[in-house]
C-alpha cells in the first residue's frame, strides 16, 4: 500500500513524497509518524543529484496526506468566515 505525503512550504512550492506500508493500519501510523515529524522538524530534500535542502519548520504552512484513511476519534470540521 501506498500513500502521499504533500509539504506545502511558504510562497506556495509543495513537496511531496511516497510512503509505503503493508497494511493500511501501518500506513496510516506511518502517514501520521511523517506528518508529525516534518511539522516539528521540517523537511529534507535531495532531489537525487547531490542537491541536499533542509526547510525548517517556520517554512511549513501544512501536511496533507492522500492515499489512505486515517482514523482518529475527534473527526474536525473547517468552515470559512
Amino acid at each position: 500500500m501506498e500513500a502521499t505525503i504533500h509539504v506545502y512550504l511558504k510562497g506556495g512550492c509543495i513537496i511531496t513524497y511516497e510512503i509505503q506500508a503493508l497494511t493500511n493500519d501501518q500506513l496510516a501510523a506511518k502517514a501520521r509518524e511523517h506528518c508529525y515529524a516534518v511539522s516539528s522538524s521540517g523537511i529534507r530534500c535531495n532531489d537525487g543529484d547531490g542537491d541536499f535542502v533542509h526547510y525548517g519548520p517556520h517554512w511549513i504552512d501544512k501536511v496533507k496526506v492522500t492515499g489512505v484513511r486515517v482514523p482518529t476519534n475527534y473527526p474536525t470540521t473547517l468552515k470559512g468566515t
